[in-house]
């Protein structure tokens, strides 16, 4: 089932996108150039307290590139629904996505049932 969007929308949600994949990449590119090239002196001794405080900027590092991972998978998972042509279309039930969740997260795959049922299903497992 095709979701009823006009082709010039399609368009705008491609090219939202390709924009939000190419500003991800951007900052996983600098998130990773700060665990490469860190700001904290080597050669300087470190305490305990400096100990705990690396370790927490690397946990934060750590999510931060996990979170991106999860958006820039996203996103290619929306590019690939416009390119096979089920973008708009909720991947449970198959029915459309409203337009303005589309709007507010184009990277939507479920409509807004089937996304509550989902996270009700995740919440009970947690």
């Amino acid at each position: 089932m095709t979701a009823s969007l006009s082709l010039s929308e399609v368009a705008s949600f491609k090219n939202e996108l390709q924009r939000l994949l190419e500003q991800l990449q951007t900052e996983v590119g600098e998130e990773l150039e700060q665990q490469v090239h860190p700001d904290i002196n080597q050669s300087t001794v470190h305490d305990t307290g400096d100990d705990a405080e690396a370790s927490v900027e690397l946990m934060l590092s750590v999510e931060t590139l996990a979170r991106h991972s999860d958006e820039v998978a996203e996103c290619l998972a929306a590019l690939k629904r416009i390119e096979t042509g089920d973008f708009g279309c909720c991947t449970d039930c198959g029915e459309e996505i409203e337009l303005s969740r589309l709007k507010a997260c184009p990277t939507a795959s479920r409509c807004i049932r089937c996304q509550s049922v989902h996270e009700t299903g995740l919440q009970q497992s947690a």
